[in-house]
């Protein structure tokens, strides 16, 4: 069994290390002086790999839709600063990762994204911050990939157990002693994101709508519901009712609201454009 700091002595020299930018940039979320326009243009401009990254993504179809975006300026200009943003903290996030030994690299951030294109609409619906939430969902699964970098051996076993069970952390505590919400927080400390991303992360577990849980945490764990149970292909209908009413209640969120966006989460959920 591994106490949180073990896992990081464990996977020392493996973690991923984010661009500087990309800690300003999520760090903006609640300092608006941080950085403008210019700045973003230049910075990100310097990293050449960084850039192509940032523009795969803004030419996909959910973000760049018919619109080809050829330069950050051209980013700033079509998309907007805070779209802009999103796409330099997702691309900075996942080019940190590649080259894993034994690690689905696809599939992960597959999921991922899934949960930060669902949490963003959710947080739109409940009137939130929806770059901010799309950044926690984003984020929400990166204490999985520190795990196997600790324990490379236990994670296939880990993987066999869970299937589609949202009883993930119950099995990473019981193979490991820690789970995945745990160290994903720990690394969003390390990083020096802001409070409210690495308690997010941190809480997202257990998915119940209980009075001063932060609201963030139970957009992850919704999300992360409705990615789950969309991907079993199961109709709108059902994955609206199986949703626990105290976390509607907390999030300020109506049935009438989901059916409304019904086709929007699905989408968000279950279709992902090829970015890697």
């Amino acid at each position: 069994m591994m106490q949180v700091s073990e896992v990081f002595e464990k996977a020392s020299g493996k973690l991923p290390m984010i661009p500087k930018v990309v800690q300003e940039l999520v760090n903006s979320f609640n300092r608006a002086d941080v950085v403008n326009n210019e700045e973003i243009s230049k910075t990100v401009g310097h990293d050449q790999v960084l850039t192509a990254r940032v523009l795969r993504l803004a030419n996909t179809a959910r973000f760049g839709g018919s619109r080809r975006v050829g330069s950050l300026d051209d980013a700033l200009i079509i998309l907007g600063f805070d779209t802009l943003r999103v796409l330099v903290i997702a691309s900075g996030i996942t080019g940190t990762t590649a080259n894993i030994p034994n690690f689905d690299l696809k599939s992960f951030w597959k999921g991922c994204f899934e949960i930060a294109n669902t949490t963003k609409v959710l947080a739109r619906l409940s009137h939130q911050n929806p770059q901010l939430a799309f950044t926690c969902g984003l984020l929400a699964r990166i204490g999985e990939l520190v795990l196997h970098l600790a324990a490379p051996g236990v994670t296939p076993e880990i993987e066999r157990k869970v299937g589609d069970s949202p009883n993930r952390i119950d099995v990473e505590r019981a193979l490991l002693g820690v789970d995945s919400a745990q160290v994903g927080a720990e690394l969003a400390w390390r990083w020096s994101f802001p409070e409210e991303i690495v308690t997010a992360i941190g809480q997202q577990y257990p998915l119940d709508g209980k009075e001063g849980k932060p609201e963030l945490a139970t957009l992850i764990g919704l999300a992360k519901q409705i990615v789950r149970d969309f991907n079993q292909r199961l109709d709108a209908e059902t994955v609206f009712a199986h949703l626990p009413p105290p976390v509607l209640t907390q999030l300020g969120l109506t049935m009438a609201q989901l059916q409304d966006a019904a086709d929007e989460l699905a989408e968000a959920s279950t279709q992902v454009d090829d970015l890697f």
